[in-house]
């Protein structure tokens, strides 16, 4: 009798000609960027995507503001900045972009010139945060980082509450007149406190209310929507309105593509 091959015996698959085995790195590569995923996790993502690029928009103006450069250096900055830690590094729960802190540090060494422009000596900014920047890489590839551990922890609480107060003094600036420095008043006032409340009950009420859809849709997006249909719905078509970003800093053209500080345009020259 013919010896009949065990059935439990794997078969090699047959290639076929001009083509490879997809490689098990691979395989395990894209198993580990989809591990977890789910629609209410992308849902929720792409919804937390769209939130901090609307809110990177007012966030970033308002450091530069604080900073006395000009609002689309910020901007510029801040997507830069978002797409480089998003395709070379990052961890969960971790967002990229504009911080107080620095832009509280930037306007120590930068004269204001005036809301929405840049300040004298704005052209040596570059090249110093590419130095920090820099310096940051030494210290991380030495382990310098975990002398960290050795500052006390009422430095520690100090210095953020110290830098949170500096922060929250800096957005104040909305609510001043550009020309003569005082408060504004009437009309004006009163609508852009109850867009700045209505948005800051939103961002903290909203979360905790017992249904699904409040917790995929973020309550920042929410609000940023609120705040908009309160001033185009309600404000203007009472004869009254707030001033816009628009109204601060117009957006043009020119302005729309980082131009590196070491390149002169027509619109953009620095004095180096």
């Amino acid at each position: 009798l013919a010896h009949k091959a065990p059935r439990n015996i794997h078969k090699i698959p047959q290639l076929k000609p001009g083509r490879s085995p997809r490689p098990a790195t691979l395989r395990k590569m894209f198993g580990k960027l989809t591990e977890g995923m789910s629609t209410e996790y992308v849902i929720r993502e792409v919804l937390l995507g769209i939130t901090i690029c609307f809110a990177q928009i007012p966030e970033s103006v308002a450091f530069a503001f604080m900073a006395n450069i000009k609002p689309p250096i910020a901007l510029h900055a801040a997507w830069i900045v978002g797409f480089i830690c998003s395709a070379f590094g990052g961890r969960p729960g971790m967002v990229n972009g504009a911080t107080g802190a620095f832009a509280a540090i930037v306007g120590t060494f930068i004269p204001p010139a005036g809301t929405g422009n840049n300040g004298e000596g704005v052209e040596l900014l570059f090249p110093s945060v590419m130095l920090a920047g820099l310096l940051m890489v030494l210290v991380s590839v030495t382990k310098l980082s975990r002398f960290i551990t050795l500052l006390p922890s009422p430095v520690m609480l100090g210095f953020c509450n110290g830098l949170a107060i500096v922060i929250g003094l800096s957005q104040l600036h909305p609510f001043e007149d550009h020309e003569t420095h005082h408060w504004k008043e009437g009309s004006e006032m009163m609508w852009m406190l109850i867009i700045c409340f209505t948005a800051m009950i939103i961002m903290e009420c909203l979360p905790k209310l017992p249904f699904r859809i409040f917790k995929v849709i973020p309550s920042s997006l929410l609000a940023i929507i609120s705040a908009i249909v309160l001033e185009f719905a309600v404000v203007r078509n009472v004869g009254s309105r707030t001033a816009t970003i628009r109204d601060v800093s117009e957006f043009t053209l020119d302005t729309a593509f980082p131009i590196p500080f070491f390149i002169s345009t027509e619109a953009v020259s620095y004095d180096l």
